[in-house]
């Protein structure tokens, strides 16, 4: 029974911190500029109820908002679901899926992209800030 109990135990924390680690390398701030001068700055952060917390600010030429998102992924693609404007002026918001990714960054080859799932179009090369 010990040794059952002992195996489960040892899969449910293996389960548990490959959950974990999923986003793992997306933690932090990660920030980018539109040919238009918007700059797009996204802070992920710790999971909460199985998706990372995030805020998402925009700010450029008739451009300024923050937003309240979830997202969740892979090492390599991180979905960020939109859930609700915190500051500023998102007009898009009654136009967004909230049960659709919002936008998806991806990581190609050492690059990160910021891409448009919804509303918008095109993308964002990104960059780590600090």
């Amino acid at each position: 029974m010990r040794t059952v109990l002992f195996i489960a135990g040892m899969w449910f924390g293996a389960a548990v911190l490959s959950g974990f680690q999923q986003t793992d390398s997306w933690l932090g701030t990660w920030s980018g500029e539109t040919k238009d001068g918007v700059t797009y700055t996204i802070k992920v952060n710790d999971k909460y109820r199985g998706m990372n917390l995030c805020e998402v600010h925009a700010e450029g030429i008739q451009t300024f908002y923050t937003l309240e998102c979830v997202a969740t992924g892979t090492p390599t693609t991180l979905k960020v679901y939109y859930r609700s404007a915190t500051d500023g002026a998102f007009y898009a918001k009654d136009r967004v899926k909230i049960n659709d990714p919002f936008f998806v960054l991806q990581r190609t080859n050492g690059k990160v992209s910021w891409q448009w799932k919804q509303i918008f179009d095109g993308g964002v090369a990104m960059r780590k800030v600090r």
